[in-house]
Order: structure tokens, then sequence, then C-alpha cells
């Protein structure tokens, strides 16, 4: 009896797969403090701080908004199928935010460049803890 209630029991953890992590989550966390940051800083500071670090802050969101959608969609394929899309999303979010940065600065020629950096690295940060927050939960 005790054997079969094992077995039955190594039957079920190997059915059970493990759960997707949400890639979404973080870009969506992102686009929360978007929305209520830019008021505040247009507030505090003015139109023109507050657009030079919305572009900076969309030059972050974007790209994560892309990798997230990639690797969601990759994660529903076997590990290597998973694990090349996966590259190849990081990849294009490295390409995709060059592109923002000088679409942003080509054409619309923010009168703060230091606050569009500042905006990128706050939600660059974000993003960090975002997978350092995925890989705690997978162990």
């Amino acid at each position: 009896m005790a054997q079969d209630r094992v077995r039955e029991q190594a039957t079920q953890a190997t059915r059970k797969t493990p759960p997707r992590p949400q890639y979404l989550r973080t870009t969506l966390i992102q686009l929360l403090l978007l929305l209520i940051g830019a008021p505040i800083v247009y507030w505090a500071a003015g139109l023109v701080s507050a657009s030079s670090m919305a572009y900076g802050a969309l030059c972050s969101v974007l790209p994560q908004a892309y990798f997230a959608v990639r690797v969601t969609v990759a994660s529903k394929h076997s590990a290597q199928q998973a694990a090349r899309a996966g590259l190849a999303a990081e990849g294009g979010k490295f390409v995709l935010s060059a592109v923002c940065f000088a679409l942003v600065f080509a054409v619309l020629k923010p009168e703060q460049p230091g606050l569009v950096f500042l905006g990128f690295g706050v939600f660059w940060v974000i993003q960090v803890g975002g997978g350092i927050r995925l890989l705690r939960d997978s162990r």
C-alpha cells in the first residue's frame, strides 16, 4: 500500500508542470509607474522635464514589452526553442532600445537629455528587479 501511494505521488509530480514565469508583470508595473510618475514630475518640474523623463522611460518600457511578449509566446514551446527565442528576444530588445534612443534624439530633440537617461535608468532598474524576482520565484 505504501508503495502504491509513493508511485501515485511520483506520477502526479511528473505530470505537474512548473508555473510559467510572468514576464509581462514587470512591463505592467513599469507602465503603471509611468502613468503615475509622469504627472507628478510634470507638477513638480514642468512639462519639459516630464516629457524628457517620459521619453527615457518609454525607451526602456517599449523594448521590455517586446521582450515580454516574445518570451511569453516562446515559453509555450520546448525548452530548446524557448531558449533560442529568449536569446533572440533579448537581442531584439537591445536593438529596439538603441532605435528608441536614436528616434528620441533625432526626432523629438529633448531639451534635457540628462533626464532622458535618468528616466531610462530608473525603469531599467525596475526591469532588473523584476528579473531577480523571477529568478527567486523559479526556485
